[in-house]
């Protein structure tokens, strides 16, 4: 997950990852903020000026998955998953529908541990 997404998300602002597939994943997952992606003014634009990269930096329970059908629809729950149709196109994602938010509870921030990712849920053994 780019930054500042991870940090949101490990912070408890954030309550819902924005997705553009869906996943039968469901449980304990580690939150990697990856190196990639991560755009320094959607960054700035949540106030922060540096974070972790190349980290796993939490672990959070996936307990669902909701189908956002229409643009509409997406921007009722932007309180919980932060990403106005503003932070989408900054962070050159499509405004296309439909989108999947990967619904999250039990978030608990980890010191920081230094991982290489890969795209997706994969096995980590810590």
């Amino acid at each position: 997950m780019s930054q500042p997404w991870a940090e949101l998300l490990v912070s408890g602002k954030k309550k819902v990852e924005i997705r553009n597939k869906n996943t039968n994943h469901r449980g304990w997952f580690y939150i990697y903020a990856c190196r990639k992606d991560t755009n320094e003014n959607t960054v700035k634009s949540f106030g922060f000026d540096e974070l972790p990269m190349g980290f796993i930096i939490g672990k959070a329970f996936l307990k669902g998955v909701k189908r956002y059908d229409s643009l509409r629809e997406f921007a009722a729950d932007v309180k919980l998953h932060l990403a106005t149709e503003k932070e989408l196109k900054a962070e050159g994602w499509t405004t296309k529908m439909p989108k999947y938010g990967y619904i999250i509870s039990e978030v608990k921030r980890m010191k920081a541990l230094p991982f290489r990712g890969m795209p997706g849920f994969f096995n980590v053994d810590l």
